[in-house]
């Protein structure tokens, strides 16, 4: 079956450039579109200060918001500067203290911090979220709490410190990559890496560059983002959704498809299940990606008491087997 890329859902890796904010990289691939997409959304904010990946769905994928941002691992590299704090954890605020790390640590070689760094963040993670985020307090943005004055302590959650390496470190400036899971803010880990040296610290570059297989080197670069009046291809830079998150899979015959695409929960033991080779890359045993036996992809489901039970389903599909 030939797949038309202008009726399944679709998410494109774009590369968001230092200053825009998401909302208006999404707003700009929404106006310049030149197909009819509807509803559009991103998996998970960049600020304005930040660069890098910034994955946006059309035509379905954004529902699946949640799914992917919570289970792909996200790597960002990042440029820290010792000696001085501010309040957005980053230099597009003034200084509001100065400290310098201990001398000690200021001496330490690269592969010595390493050591140290690794040690201490690696594995579990417990971190409040920045006050100047994304992230809601009784229903608002934290950061736009802050531009009012409003100073919100939320309490720890537990994140993953999944990787971590020193790429360059001369003292006040060091440059890390860092891959960690959703939910982690970066400006928050550099402040707590000064604090660990007793001093403070503050963000000159953040650089999202992957999030999962989704890196940089791949992304859509400004140039090449859809403009009006000119075709814009999707087969080239859209990516299917079950491209995007890696899971196994089960394949319906045509009476099974019509009646789950119904409503209706199929018993497991009556499909035909495909376990990927890897189960290492497999973002998560819990979600499963549907299909009909020609391998048209329906929706996703979840196994629950020995049943596929409906989460997502395309409209396309409905359509075509209902």
């Amino acid at each position: 079956m030939e797949t038309d890329y202008k009726k399944i859902p679709l998410v494109f890796n774009v590369y968001k450039p230092e200053g825009p904010s998401s909302f208006n990289v999404v707003a700009h691939f929404k106006r310049n579109l030149n197909y009819d997409f509807g509803k559009i959304g991103h998996f998970g904010t960049l600020d304005p200060f930040a660069e890098g990946v910034l994955l946006i769905g059309v035509q379905g994928a954004q529902k699946l918001n949640n799914y992917i941002h919570e289970l792909l691992p996200k790597t960002y590299r990042a440029v820290g500067i010792f000696g001085g704090k501010t309040d957005t954890g980053d230099f597009t605020t003034q200084v509001t203290e100065t400290k310098d790390i201990d001398e000690e640590f200021q001496k330490l070689n690269l592969n010595d911090i390493e050591e140290k760094l690794r040690k201490h963040f690696l594995g579990e993670y417990w971190q409040a979220p920045h006050r100047f985020s994304a992230s809601k307090f009784e229903g608002k943005r934290m950061y736009k709490l802050a531009l009012q004055g409003r100073v919100v302590e939320k309490e720890k959650v537990k994140r993953e410190i999944l990787e971590f390496e020193v790429l360059n470190f001369h003292y006040p400036e060091m440059e890390f990559v860092v891959t960690v899971s959703s939910g982690t803010y970066v400006r928050s880990l550099f402040e707590e890496i000064a604090e660990l040296f007793k001093g403070h610290g503050a963000l000159k570059i953040l650089e999202r560059i992957a999030i999962g297989e989704n890196t940089s080197d791949n992304a859509i670069k400004e140039a090449d983002w859809p403009k009006k009046g000119v075709t814009f291809d999707l087969e080239k830079w859209g990516k299917p959704l079950d491209q995007v998150l890696s899971l196994n899979s089960i394949r319906l015959n045509v009476t099974q498809a019509s009646f789950y695409l119904q409503g209706g929960r199929i018993p497991i033991l009556e499909c035909d299940v495909r376990m990927d080779e890897e189960q290492d890359c497999i973002s998560s045993p819990n979600l499963l990606w549907i299909y009909n036996v020609d391998g048209y992809l329906l929706g996703l489901g979840r196994p629950v008491e020995g049943e596929v039970h409906s989460i997502f389903n395309l409209k396309e599909a409905i359509a075509l087997f209902t």
